[in-house]
């Protein structure tokens, strides 16, 4: 079967560059991406298992000559709250509004699915709090700490700032 990208999600930006769904074959990149930021501690890791067990929550950012320079993923935890995760762009692309872009894209989709909050764990609070995310105590959020977080090497000294944006209709 041949499938046409039109029924994909995608967003144009400047320049040739575009968010996009992530498929299977992106993966890879969205690995490295991951990896490399993670290995500088700016981010956590992402299993490539991980990455494609929640491959329909990620949209990648693509640029027309260099291929895959972005990703983040939108993880549904509960019925009115979702994650940004893995929100992460290559190095030489930071500072562009690409971030804030993906960071857009997934609220908006949140907001497709009448998820009226969204959690962001995350060492950038200056980046998240310009897009109107809010600090909480990390208590506030049960589910995501009695979920995903059992899983993370750093659950005793969590060094990440959880943010919350609340979605106005």
């Amino acid at each position: 079967m041949v499938r046409d990208n039109e029924d994909m999600m995608m967003q144009y930006l400047s320049g040739g560059t575009v968010i996009r769904q992530a498929t299977a074959t992106d993966v890879e990149a969205i690995y490295a991406l991951i990896k490399t930021h993670s290995e500088r501690g700016i981010m956590l890791p992402r299993s490539k298992y991980k990455i494609f067990s929640r491959l329909q929550g990620f949209v990648v950012l693509e640029e027309e000559q260099q291929g895959i320079i972005g990703c983040g993923a939108l993880v549904i935890l509960w019925g009115d709250l979702a994650e940004i995760q893995s929100l992460v762009i290559a190095a030489g692309f930071q500072g562009q509004g690409y971030g804030k872009a993906i960071a857009t894209s997934l609220i908006n989709r949140a907001a497709a699915l009448n998820i009226p909050k969204v959690l962001t764990l995350t060492y950038q609070v200056e980046f998240f709090r310009t897009l109107g995310f809010d600090i909480v105590n990390k208590d506030s959020i049960p589910r995501k700490i009695w979920g995903e977080c059992l899983e993370c090497p750093k659950l005793e000294e969590c060094d990440e700032t959880a943010m919350i944006y609340q979605i106005t209709w």
